[in-house]
Protein backbone atom coordinates (compact mmCIF):
# COMPACT_ATOMS: atom_id res chain seq x y z
CA UNK A 1 0.00 0.00 0.00
CA UNK A 2 1.11 3.70 -0.68
CA UNK A 3 2.90 5.72 1.95
CA UNK A 4 0.68 8.85 2.88
CA UNK A 5 1.26 12.42 3.81
CA UNK A 6 -0.37 13.68 7.08
CA UNK A 7 -3.81 14.66 5.93
CA UNK A 8 -4.35 18.17 7.58
CA UNK A 9 -7.08 18.91 9.66
CA UNK A 10 -10.32 19.31 9.53
CA UNK A 11 -10.71 15.96 7.85
CA UNK A 12 -12.28 13.66 10.54
CA UNK A 13 -10.91 10.52 11.57
CA UNK A 14 -13.21 8.15 9.91
CA UNK A 15 -12.76 10.20 6.65
CA UNK A 16 -8.91 9.71 7.24
CA UNK A 17 -9.04 5.79 7.87
CA UNK A 18 -10.82 5.81 4.47
CA UNK A 19 -7.96 7.38 2.64
CA UNK A 20 -5.74 5.29 3.70
CA UNK A 21 -7.15 2.17 2.18
CA UNK A 22 -6.85 0.53 -0.57
CA UNK A 23 -9.20 2.27 -3.62
CA UNK A 24 -11.14 -1.14 -3.69
CA UNK A 25 -12.18 -1.30 -0.02
CA UNK A 26 -12.14 2.76 0.40
CA UNK A 27 -15.06 2.62 -2.67
CA UNK A 28 -17.47 0.07 -1.00
CA UNK A 29 -20.72 1.38 0.60
CA UNK A 30 -20.42 4.39 3.18
CA UNK A 31 -24.34 3.70 4.70
CA UNK A 32 -24.86 6.70 6.24
CA UNK A 33 -23.91 8.90 3.22
CA UNK A 34 -26.32 7.33 0.77
CA UNK A 35 -29.01 7.44 3.60
CA UNK A 36 -27.86 11.42 3.92
CA UNK A 37 -28.25 11.77 0.45
CA UNK A 38 -32.01 10.28 0.25
CA UNK A 39 -33.06 12.04 3.11
CA UNK A 40 -31.74 15.47 1.39
CA UNK A 41 -33.35 14.53 -1.81
CA UNK A 42 -36.87 12.99 -0.34
CA UNK A 43 -36.93 14.53 3.21
CA UNK A 44 -40.47 13.59 3.39
CA UNK A 45 -40.06 9.62 1.60
CA UNK A 46 -36.75 8.96 3.07
CA UNK A 47 -37.78 6.06 5.60
CA UNK A 48 -39.55 4.34 3.04
CA UNK A 49 -36.34 3.43 1.11
CA UNK A 50 -33.63 0.96 2.69
CA UNK A 51 -30.11 0.98 1.57
CA UNK A 52 -27.79 -2.26 1.37
CA UNK A 53 -24.65 -3.41 0.09
CA UNK A 54 -23.84 -5.24 -3.07
CA UNK A 55 -20.45 -6.17 -4.30
CA UNK A 56 -18.89 -4.74 -7.30
CA UNK A 57 -19.15 -6.71 -10.91
CA UNK A 58 -16.24 -7.45 -12.43
CA UNK A 59 -14.65 -4.59 -10.98
CA UNK A 60 -17.29 -2.23 -12.19
CA UNK A 61 -20.07 -0.45 -10.29
CA UNK A 62 -23.39 -1.94 -9.74
CA UNK A 63 -27.18 -1.40 -8.34
CA UNK A 64 -29.97 -3.37 -7.84
CA UNK A 65 -33.46 -2.51 -7.05
CA UNK A 66 -36.75 -3.87 -5.27
CA UNK A 67 -39.50 -4.05 -3.22
CA UNK A 68 -39.84 -5.74 0.66
CA UNK A 69 -42.06 -5.74 2.94
CA UNK A 70 -43.51 -2.42 1.46
CA UNK A 71 -40.64 -0.53 1.04
CA UNK A 72 -38.09 0.21 -1.88
CA UNK A 73 -34.54 -1.44 -1.05
CA UNK A 74 -31.82 0.24 -2.91
CA UNK A 75 -28.48 -1.67 -3.09
CA UNK A 76 -25.26 -0.75 -4.65
CA UNK A 77 -21.44 -1.06 -4.20
CA UNK A 78 -20.87 2.35 -3.27
CA UNK A 79 -23.10 5.81 -2.71
CA UNK A 80 -22.87 6.40 -6.40
CA UNK A 81 -24.45 2.96 -7.12
CA UNK A 82 -26.98 3.16 -4.60
CA UNK A 83 -28.06 6.86 -6.21
CA UNK A 84 -28.29 5.76 -9.33
CA UNK A 85 -30.58 3.24 -8.18
CA UNK A 86 -32.64 5.91 -6.64
CA UNK A 87 -32.98 7.91 -9.50
CA UNK A 88 -33.37 4.46 -11.73
CA UNK A 89 -36.64 4.42 -9.14
CA UNK A 90 -37.74 7.53 -9.61
CA UNK A 91 -37.30 7.92 -13.31
CA UNK A 92 -38.45 4.48 -14.20
CA UNK A 93 -41.60 3.99 -11.46
CA UNK A 94 -42.42 7.35 -9.86
CA UNK A 95 -41.86 9.22 -13.23
CA UNK A 96 -39.68 11.88 -11.67
CA UNK A 97 -37.01 14.13 -12.67
CA UNK A 98 -34.18 15.83 -11.04
CA UNK A 99 -32.84 18.74 -13.32
CA UNK A 100 -31.06 22.00 -13.12
CA UNK A 101 -33.82 23.63 -15.10
CA UNK A 102 -36.78 21.86 -13.02
CA UNK A 103 -37.75 19.35 -10.83
CA UNK A 104 -40.90 16.97 -10.88
CA UNK A 105 -40.54 14.96 -6.86
CA UNK A 106 -44.15 15.11 -7.22
CA UNK A 107 -44.19 11.10 -5.58
CA UNK A 108 -47.70 9.43 -5.70
CA UNK A 109 -48.52 8.79 -2.05
CA UNK A 110 -48.53 5.43 -2.29
CA UNK A 111 -44.84 4.26 -4.06
CA UNK A 112 -45.17 1.92 -6.88
CA UNK A 113 -43.98 -1.42 -6.44
CA UNK A 114 -41.10 -2.87 -8.41
CA UNK A 115 -42.56 -6.23 -9.33
CA UNK A 116 -39.00 -7.86 -10.30
CA UNK A 117 -35.87 -6.86 -9.21
CA UNK A 118 -34.02 -4.91 -11.30
CA UNK A 119 -30.11 -5.27 -11.59
CA UNK A 120 -27.87 -3.39 -13.36
CA UNK A 121 -24.23 -3.16 -13.81
CA UNK A 122 -22.18 -0.32 -15.69
CA UNK A 123 -19.88 -1.55 -18.63
CA UNK A 124 -17.27 1.90 -17.59
CA UNK A 125 -15.02 2.27 -15.15
CA UNK A 126 -14.93 5.88 -15.27
CA UNK A 127 -17.76 8.41 -15.63
CA UNK A 128 -15.97 12.04 -15.59
CA UNK A 129 -17.70 15.25 -15.16
CA UNK A 130 -16.64 18.86 -15.77
CA UNK A 131 -14.00 21.16 -17.76
CA UNK A 132 -11.78 23.39 -16.72
CA UNK A 133 -14.19 26.24 -18.11
CA UNK A 134 -16.94 24.72 -15.98
CA UNK A 135 -15.62 26.26 -12.63
CA UNK A 136 -15.76 29.95 -13.99
CA UNK A 137 -18.84 29.98 -16.34
CA UNK A 138 -20.83 28.32 -14.15
CA UNK A 139 -19.61 27.97 -10.98
CA UNK A 140 -17.34 30.61 -9.88
CA UNK A 141 -19.39 31.92 -7.26
CA UNK A 142 -20.42 28.72 -4.99
CA UNK A 143 -20.97 28.51 -1.76
CA UNK A 144 -21.03 24.53 0.03
CA UNK A 145 -25.01 24.38 -0.43
CA UNK A 146 -24.61 24.93 -4.42
CA UNK A 147 -21.68 22.17 -4.30
CA UNK A 148 -23.96 20.05 -2.29
CA UNK A 149 -26.59 20.02 -4.88
CA UNK A 150 -24.32 19.34 -7.81
CA UNK A 151 -22.52 16.56 -6.01
CA UNK A 152 -25.60 15.37 -5.50
CA UNK A 153 -26.57 15.32 -9.24
CA UNK A 154 -23.49 13.93 -9.94
CA UNK A 155 -24.34 10.52 -8.22
CA UNK A 156 -27.68 10.50 -9.00
CA UNK A 157 -26.53 10.33 -12.96
CA UNK A 158 -23.47 7.94 -11.90
CA UNK A 159 -20.93 10.62 -12.16
CA UNK A 160 -17.57 8.89 -10.07
CA UNK A 161 -14.62 10.83 -11.63
CA UNK A 162 -15.38 14.51 -11.23
CA UNK A 163 -12.43 17.36 -11.59
CA UNK A 164 -11.87 18.78 -8.60
CA UNK A 165 -9.88 22.07 -9.05
CA UNK A 166 -11.45 23.92 -6.13
CA UNK A 167 -9.13 25.68 -3.93
CA UNK A 168 -6.27 24.95 -6.08
CA UNK A 169 -4.55 28.63 -6.02
CA UNK A 170 -4.38 27.94 -1.95
CA UNK A 171 -1.99 25.29 -2.82
CA UNK A 172 -0.17 27.04 -4.88
CA UNK A 173 0.36 29.65 -2.43
CA UNK A 174 1.44 27.48 0.16
CA UNK A 175 4.09 25.90 -2.15
CA UNK A 176 5.12 29.19 -3.41
CA UNK A 177 5.68 31.21 -0.25
CA UNK A 178 7.82 28.00 1.28
CA UNK A 179 9.96 28.57 -1.99
CA UNK A 180 10.31 32.24 -0.48
CA UNK A 181 8.21 34.36 -2.65
CA UNK A 182 6.43 36.99 -1.07
CA UNK A 183 3.10 38.27 -0.65
CA UNK A 184 4.18 41.39 -3.09
CA UNK A 185 5.84 39.40 -5.85
CA UNK A 186 2.33 36.81 -5.74
CA UNK A 187 -0.16 39.45 -5.79
CA UNK A 188 1.09 39.50 -9.58
CA UNK A 189 0.12 35.87 -10.30
CA UNK A 190 -3.37 35.10 -8.95
CA UNK A 191 -6.36 35.68 -11.20
CA UNK A 192 -9.45 37.14 -9.93
CA UNK A 193 -12.34 34.07 -9.48
CA UNK A 194 -13.50 34.94 -12.72
CA UNK A 195 -11.05 34.27 -14.80
CA UNK A 196 -9.25 31.33 -12.68
CA UNK A 197 -10.04 28.70 -15.66
CA UNK A 198 -7.69 30.72 -18.15
CA UNK A 199 -5.70 31.60 -15.10
CA UNK A 200 -5.37 27.42 -13.80
CA UNK A 201 -4.15 26.70 -17.74
CA UNK A 202 -1.57 29.03 -17.75
CA UNK A 203 -3.12 31.81 -20.28
CA UNK A 204 -3.06 34.73 -17.95
CA UNK A 205 -1.78 36.14 -15.15
CA UNK A 206 -3.51 38.26 -12.35
CA UNK A 207 -6.52 39.53 -14.29
CA UNK A 208 -9.47 40.52 -12.50
CA UNK A 209 -7.20 40.19 -9.17
CA UNK A 210 -5.32 40.91 -6.76
CA UNK A 211 -7.03 37.61 -5.05
CA UNK A 212 -7.64 37.64 -1.26
CA UNK A 213 -5.78 35.82 0.72
CA UNK A 214 -9.48 35.22 2.47
CA UNK A 215 -10.70 33.81 -0.24
CA UNK A 216 -7.98 30.91 -1.18
CA UNK A 217 -8.05 29.87 2.79
CA UNK A 218 -12.26 30.26 2.43
CA UNK A 219 -11.82 27.85 -0.78
CA UNK A 220 -9.42 25.76 1.00
CA UNK A 221 -12.01 24.91 3.41
CA UNK A 222 -14.60 24.44 0.38
CA UNK A 223 -12.52 21.93 -1.58
CA UNK A 224 -12.12 19.96 1.99
CA UNK A 225 -16.05 19.76 1.83
CA UNK A 226 -16.44 18.53 -1.59
CA UNK A 227 -13.73 16.37 -1.85
CA UNK A 228 -15.14 14.55 1.66
CA UNK A 229 -18.51 14.28 0.08
CA UNK A 230 -17.28 13.02 -3.07
CA UNK A 231 -15.91 10.28 -1.84
CA UNK A 232 -17.55 9.60 1.18
CA UNK A 233 -20.03 8.35 -2.25
CA UNK A 234 -17.28 6.20 -3.88
CA UNK A 235 -16.35 8.92 -6.37
CA UNK A 236 -12.45 9.33 -7.20
CA UNK A 237 -11.71 13.38 -8.08
CA UNK A 238 -9.30 14.27 -10.60
CA UNK A 239 -7.09 17.01 -8.73
CA UNK A 240 -4.10 19.47 -10.43
CA UNK A 241 -0.83 18.41 -11.17
CA UNK A 242 2.17 20.93 -12.49
CA UNK A 243 2.05 22.10 -15.58
CA UNK A 244 4.85 24.67 -15.81
CA UNK A 245 2.99 27.88 -15.30
CA UNK A 246 5.12 30.01 -12.92
CA UNK A 247 4.96 33.27 -11.49
CA UNK A 248 5.71 36.80 -13.14
CA UNK A 249 8.30 36.89 -9.87
CA UNK A 250 9.87 33.64 -10.86
CA UNK A 251 12.35 35.20 -13.37
CA UNK A 252 13.89 37.36 -11.01
CA UNK A 253 13.95 34.63 -8.37
CA UNK A 254 15.61 32.19 -10.55
CA UNK A 255 17.74 33.78 -13.21
CA UNK A 256 18.71 30.79 -14.91
CA UNK A 257 15.52 28.89 -14.96
CA UNK A 258 14.75 28.04 -18.34
CA UNK A 259 11.56 30.00 -19.26
CA UNK A 260 9.37 30.28 -21.74
CA UNK A 261 7.26 33.75 -22.59
CA UNK A 262 3.82 32.75 -23.78
CA UNK A 263 0.95 34.79 -25.45
CA UNK A 264 -2.85 33.96 -25.43
CA UNK A 265 -2.49 36.64 -28.16
CA UNK A 266 -6.04 38.33 -26.63
CA UNK A 267 -4.43 41.27 -25.15
CA UNK A 268 -3.14 39.65 -22.07
CA UNK A 269 1.11 40.75 -20.56
CA UNK A 270 3.19 37.39 -20.98
CA UNK A 271 2.73 33.81 -19.19
CA UNK A 272 5.75 31.99 -18.10
CA UNK A 273 5.76 28.19 -18.81
CA UNK A 274 9.20 26.29 -16.67
CA UNK A 275 11.01 24.25 -19.36
CA UNK A 276 10.42 20.67 -18.21
CA UNK A 277 13.92 19.99 -19.10
CA UNK A 278 14.56 22.46 -15.84
CA UNK A 279 15.65 20.39 -12.79
CA UNK A 280 12.74 23.27 -11.57
CA UNK A 281 10.00 21.48 -13.20
CA UNK A 282 10.47 18.33 -11.54
CA UNK A 283 11.01 19.65 -8.08
CA UNK A 284 8.23 22.37 -8.27
CA UNK A 285 5.77 19.30 -9.48
CA UNK A 286 6.71 17.35 -6.67
CA UNK A 287 6.35 20.11 -3.87
CA UNK A 288 2.85 20.91 -5.23
CA UNK A 289 1.32 17.30 -5.47
CA UNK A 290 2.75 16.29 -1.86
CA UNK A 291 1.71 19.54 -0.43
CA UNK A 292 -2.01 19.41 -2.55
CA UNK A 293 -1.83 15.33 -0.67
CA UNK A 294 -0.91 17.06 2.42
CA UNK A 295 -3.75 18.92 2.17
CA UNK A 296 -6.33 17.26 0.28
CA UNK A 297 -5.50 13.44 0.15
CA UNK A 298 -5.55 12.18 -3.48
CA UNK A 299 -6.70 9.31 -5.72
CA UNK A 300 -4.07 9.25 -7.87
CA UNK A 301 -5.71 10.71 -10.91
CA UNK A 302 -4.09 14.00 -11.75
CA UNK A 303 -4.92 16.34 -14.84
CA UNK A 304 -2.13 18.29 -16.55
CA UNK A 305 -2.74 20.20 -19.69
CA UNK A 306 0.80 21.54 -20.37
CA UNK A 307 -0.34 22.57 -24.13
CA UNK A 308 -4.03 23.96 -23.77
CA UNK A 309 -3.85 26.40 -26.76
CA UNK A 310 0.18 26.51 -26.51
CA UNK A 311 2.32 25.07 -29.08
CA UNK A 312 5.19 23.20 -28.26
CA UNK A 313 8.45 24.78 -29.46
CA UNK A 314 9.41 21.97 -31.43
CA UNK A 315 7.41 19.40 -33.15
CA UNK A 316 10.62 16.97 -32.98
CA UNK A 317 8.39 13.42 -31.79
CA UNK A 318 11.69 12.84 -29.88
CA UNK A 319 11.27 16.32 -27.90
CA UNK A 320 7.78 15.55 -27.87
CA UNK A 321 7.95 11.80 -26.23
CA UNK A 322 11.22 13.24 -23.52
CA UNK A 323 8.57 16.53 -22.62
CA UNK A 324 5.83 14.16 -21.87
CA UNK A 325 8.59 11.41 -19.92
CA UNK A 326 9.49 14.59 -17.70
CA UNK A 327 5.84 15.70 -17.38
CA UNK A 328 4.75 12.01 -15.64
CA UNK A 329 7.64 11.68 -14.03
CA UNK A 330 7.24 14.65 -11.86
CA UNK A 331 4.22 12.98 -10.76
CA UNK A 332 5.47 9.70 -10.21
CA UNK A 333 8.32 11.55 -7.91
CA UNK A 334 5.46 12.26 -5.97
CA UNK A 335 3.08 9.42 -6.05
CA UNK A 336 4.37 6.16 -7.50
CA UNK A 337 0.58 5.48 -8.31
CA UNK A 338 -0.12 8.48 -10.52
CA UNK A 339 -2.22 8.62 -13.57
CA UNK A 340 -2.01 11.41 -15.41
CA UNK A 341 -5.52 12.68 -16.64
CA UNK A 342 -4.61 15.13 -19.62
CA UNK A 343 -7.61 16.33 -22.67
CA UNK A 344 -7.17 15.79 -25.90
CA UNK A 345 -8.55 19.02 -26.74
CA UNK A 346 -5.32 19.91 -28.44
CA UNK A 347 -5.86 17.37 -30.87
CA UNK A 348 -8.89 18.48 -31.86
CA UNK A 349 -8.53 22.09 -31.53
CA UNK A 350 -4.59 22.52 -33.55
CA UNK A 351 -4.21 19.74 -35.64
CA UNK A 352 -1.77 21.18 -37.90
CA UNK A 353 0.90 20.39 -34.99
CA UNK A 354 -0.59 17.59 -33.54
CA UNK A 355 -0.15 15.07 -36.78
CA UNK A 356 0.30 11.01 -36.13
CA UNK A 357 4.03 11.08 -35.34
CA UNK A 358 3.50 13.83 -32.42
CA UNK A 359 0.15 12.91 -30.95
CA UNK A 360 1.94 8.66 -30.71
CA UNK A 361 5.63 10.56 -29.10
CA UNK A 362 3.34 12.21 -26.57
CA UNK A 363 1.06 9.17 -25.44
CA UNK A 364 3.86 6.37 -26.17
CA UNK A 365 6.36 8.00 -23.35
CA UNK A 366 4.06 7.43 -20.61
CA UNK A 367 4.25 3.72 -19.49
CA UNK A 368 1.33 1.52 -19.59
CA UNK A 369 -1.81 3.04 -18.40
CA UNK A 370 -0.87 5.75 -16.19
CA UNK A 371 -2.06 8.17 -18.81
CA UNK A 372 -6.08 8.70 -19.32
CA UNK A 373 -7.38 10.57 -22.09
CA UNK A 374 -10.51 12.44 -22.63
CA UNK A 375 -11.98 12.43 -25.83
CA UNK A 376 -13.18 15.74 -24.92
CA UNK A 377 -15.38 16.70 -27.92
CA UNK A 378 -16.12 13.12 -29.31
CA UNK A 379 -19.66 14.01 -30.23
CA UNK A 380 -18.45 16.64 -32.94
CA UNK A 381 -15.15 15.12 -33.57
CA UNK A 382 -13.84 11.76 -32.33
CA UNK A 383 -9.87 12.11 -32.07
CA UNK A 384 -9.70 8.30 -31.19
CA UNK A 385 -11.16 7.49 -34.68
CA UNK A 386 -7.74 9.40 -36.24
CA UNK A 387 -5.69 8.29 -33.40
CA UNK A 388 -5.59 4.57 -33.15
CA UNK A 389 -7.64 4.95 -30.29
CA UNK A 390 -5.60 7.41 -28.87
CA UNK A 391 -2.37 4.32 -29.35
CA UNK A 392 -3.37 2.03 -26.84
CA UNK A 393 -4.14 4.30 -24.14
CA UNK A 394 -7.20 4.19 -21.96
CA UNK A 395 -9.69 7.23 -22.81
CA UNK A 396 -13.17 8.31 -21.75
CA UNK A 397 -15.83 9.22 -24.71
CA UNK A 398 -16.91 12.69 -23.84
CA UNK A 399 -19.96 15.14 -24.83
CA UNK A 400 -18.83 18.86 -24.62
CA UNK A 401 -21.78 19.99 -25.85
CA UNK A 402 -21.31 23.69 -24.62
CA UNK A 403 -18.89 26.48 -25.50
CA UNK A 404 -18.57 29.76 -23.60
CA UNK A 405 -21.96 29.58 -21.73
CA UNK A 406 -24.75 30.19 -24.34
CA UNK A 407 -27.98 29.25 -22.98
CA UNK A 408 -29.77 28.54 -26.55
CA UNK A 409 -31.65 25.59 -27.04
CA UNK A 410 -28.90 22.89 -28.59
CA UNK A 411 -27.79 19.88 -29.04
CA UNK A 412 -27.01 16.19 -30.96
CA UNK A 413 -30.21 14.08 -29.73
CA UNK A 414 -29.14 11.62 -32.19
CA UNK A 415 -25.96 11.39 -31.91
CA UNK A 416 -25.50 11.14 -28.04
CA UNK A 417 -28.51 8.42 -28.43
CA UNK A 418 -25.95 6.27 -30.25
CA UNK A 419 -21.91 7.75 -30.55
CA UNK A 420 -21.17 6.18 -26.93
CA UNK A 421 -22.65 2.61 -27.63
CA UNK A 422 -21.81 2.52 -31.03
CA UNK A 423 -17.86 3.27 -29.75
CA UNK A 424 -18.00 0.76 -27.22
CA UNK A 425 -18.72 -1.76 -29.67
CA UNK A 426 -16.71 -0.81 -32.02
CA UNK A 427 -13.35 -3.63 -32.31
CA UNK A 428 -10.80 -0.49 -33.11
CA UNK A 429 -11.99 1.78 -30.09
CA UNK A 430 -9.29 0.04 -27.59
CA UNK A 431 -9.26 1.03 -24.14
CA UNK A 432 -12.33 2.62 -24.19
CA UNK A 433 -12.77 3.04 -20.74
CA UNK A 434 -15.81 5.69 -19.59
CA UNK A 435 -17.99 7.85 -20.91
CA UNK A 436 -18.26 11.73 -19.59
CA UNK A 437 -19.49 15.43 -19.96
CA UNK A 438 -17.02 18.16 -20.33
CA UNK A 439 -19.74 20.84 -21.10
CA UNK A 440 -17.56 24.56 -20.71
CA UNK A 441 -21.02 25.28 -19.06
CA UNK A 442 -23.75 23.86 -16.88
CA UNK A 443 -27.84 24.72 -16.17
CA UNK A 444 -28.78 24.34 -19.69
CA UNK A 445 -30.42 21.83 -22.18
CA UNK A 446 -31.22 19.30 -19.33
CA UNK A 447 -32.34 16.85 -21.79
CA UNK A 448 -29.25 16.64 -23.21
CA UNK A 449 -27.18 15.65 -20.13
CA UNK A 450 -30.67 13.27 -18.99
CA UNK A 451 -29.90 11.54 -22.66
CA UNK A 452 -25.93 11.09 -22.05
CA UNK A 453 -25.85 10.09 -18.49
CA UNK A 454 -28.60 7.43 -19.62
CA UNK A 455 -25.94 5.31 -21.37
CA UNK A 456 -24.18 4.79 -17.57
CA UNK A 457 -26.08 1.30 -17.41
CA UNK A 458 -26.18 -0.18 -20.90
CA UNK A 459 -24.37 -0.88 -23.71
CA UNK A 460 -26.66 -0.42 -26.28
CA UNK A 461 -27.49 2.44 -28.70
CA UNK A 462 -30.66 5.16 -26.53
CA UNK A 463 -33.54 4.53 -29.37
CA UNK A 464 -35.38 7.76 -29.39
CA UNK A 465 -38.73 7.02 -30.28
CA UNK A 466 -39.07 5.66 -26.98
CA UNK A 467 -37.16 7.64 -25.01
CA UNK A 468 -38.51 10.79 -25.43
CA UNK A 469 -41.97 9.85 -24.40
CA UNK A 470 -40.60 8.58 -21.25
CA UNK A 471 -38.94 12.01 -20.99
CA UNK A 472 -42.17 14.19 -21.29
CA UNK A 473 -43.51 12.12 -18.49
CA UNK A 474 -41.06 12.65 -16.19
CA UNK A 475 -40.57 16.33 -17.04
CA UNK A 476 -44.07 17.91 -17.16
CA UNK A 477 -46.32 14.12 -15.09
CA UNK A 478 -48.40 13.92 -18.08
CA UNK A 479 -48.55 11.75 -20.65
CA UNK A 480 -49.25 13.77 -23.88
CA UNK A 481 -49.12 13.23 -27.26
CA UNK A 482 -48.62 17.10 -28.11
CA UNK A 483 -45.90 17.65 -25.95
CA UNK A 484 -44.41 14.27 -27.49
CA UNK A 485 -44.78 15.49 -31.00
CA UNK A 486 -43.26 19.17 -29.73
CA UNK A 487 -40.00 16.75 -28.52
CA UNK A 488 -39.94 15.64 -32.34
CA UNK A 489 -40.06 18.50 -33.84
CA UNK A 490 -37.27 19.94 -31.49
CA UNK A 491 -35.07 16.85 -32.17
CA UNK A 492 -35.51 17.65 -35.99
CA UNK A 493 -34.44 21.45 -35.27
CA UNK A 494 -32.84 22.65 -32.66
CA UNK A 495 -31.27 19.45 -31.83
CA UNK A 496 -30.39 17.72 -34.54
CA UNK A 497 -26.81 19.61 -34.25
CA UNK A 498 -25.73 18.68 -37.94
CA UNK A 499 -25.20 22.27 -39.25
CA UNK A 500 -23.46 24.35 -36.40
CA UNK A 501 -20.55 23.36 -34.09
CA UNK A 502 -22.75 24.84 -30.93
CA UNK A 503 -25.84 26.86 -30.48
CA UNK A 504 -25.29 30.34 -31.55
CA UNK A 505 -25.66 33.07 -28.53
CA UNK A 506 -29.95 33.55 -27.35
CA UNK A 507 -31.19 36.68 -28.76
CA UNK A 508 -31.94 37.45 -24.89
CA UNK A 509 -27.95 37.18 -23.93
CA UNK A 510 -26.37 37.95 -27.06
CA UNK A 511 -24.01 40.32 -27.26
CA UNK A 512 -24.70 43.71 -29.80
CA UNK A 513 -22.63 43.35 -33.14
CA UNK A 514 -23.47 47.22 -33.77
Amino acid sequence: MLKRERIARPYSFMLLMIMLLPFTIAAQLNTQASKALIQRILPKNATHFIVESIAAENDKDIFEVESRSGKIVLRGNNGTSVASALYHYLTEYAHCQITWNGTNLNLPASLPVVKEKVHKATPYTYRYYLNYCTFNYSMSWWDWDRWQKEIDWMALHGINMPLAITGEEYTWYVVYKEMGFSDEELKDFFSGPAYFGWFWMGNLDAWGGPLPLSWMKSHKVLQEKILQRERELGMKPVLPAFTGHVPPAFKKKYPNAKLKATNWTNGFADTYILDSEDPLFAEIGKKFLQKQTQLFGTDHLYSADTFNENEPPSDDPTFLSALSARIYEGMKQADTAATWVMQGWLFYSDRKFWKAPQIEALLKAVPGDKMLLLDLAAEIEPVWKRTNAFYDKPWIWNMLHNFGGNVNLFGRMDGIATGPADALNDKTSGKMWGIGLTMEAIEQNPVMYELMTQHTWQTEPIALDAWIPKYVLNRYAANSTDLVNAWQVLRQTVYNGKEIRDGAESIVTGRPNV
